[in-house]
């Protein structure tokens, strides 16, 4: 599943319309036979199905949810699971000792926060260190819909990417750090920008 939400219905068709992914911002269309009994309007936040290996990816299976978000600021132990619907804030002050699961939420990890343990990101969900924040273990990629190391976010371990819609190293803020080496099996799109440091394996 992905996170999104409802931005047009056809008003000759109400089982197809588009949606805006939460993470990236993109546009897709869906096509959902089931999209009138699920209650959701312009704009109601939504999981849903979206194969983005497919040459034009389209959502299906249109669920509504409500979003949650948490912020951790002291230091904490794991394991922690991130799930559907979920955000997980670890900022200034946060620390996390122990692995942490992210199945189709978000993990934000920013502002000098950190992550000492294996960060695993299943079910299309997805993971953003920004900011200074820095994860010291592994990060594993099954079906994530994007990890973005940006703006001075680092990861110290090793990326492997066994399917993903995105990975993105770096923005307009500043570039992303990678101390580890990086594995990738299937991706749609990577953007690494010229500000950013890889030292793949060092």
């Amino acid at each position: 599943m992905a996170l999104g939400k409802v931005e047009s219905i056809d008003p000759s068709n109400n089982t197809l319309g588009t949606i805006i992914e939460d993470e990236t911002g993109i546009s897709y269309a869906f096509s959902d036979a089931n999209f009138p009994n699920t209650g959701l309007v312009v704009g109601s936040p939504c999981t849903y199905d979206i194969d983005y290996s497919a040459r034009i990816p389209v959502a299906t299976n249109l669920q509504a949810y409500t979003p949650t978000s948490k912020d951790i600021t002291t230091p904490v132990q794991g394991p922690l699971t991130v799930n559907a619907g979920e955000t997980l804030n670890v900022k200034k002050g946060g620390m996390v000792n122990g692995s942490i699961t992210i199945n189709n939420g978000n993990l934000f990890v920013e502002d000098t926060g950190g992550v000492v343990g294996e960060v695993t990101v299943n079910d299309q969900g997805s993971f953003i260190v920004r900011k200074g924040g820095m994860v010291n273990g592994n990060v594993m990629i099954n079906q994530g819909s994007a990890l973005k190391v940006v703006n001075k976010g680092a990861i110290k371990g090793n990326i492997m990417i066994n399917s993903a819609n995105r990975f993105i190293v770096g923005n307009a803020n500043g570039g992303g750090i990678i101390n580890g080496s990086i594995t990738v099996d299937k991706i749609r799109k990577v953007t690494i920008t010229a500000t950013s440091t890889i030292n793949c394996g060092a």
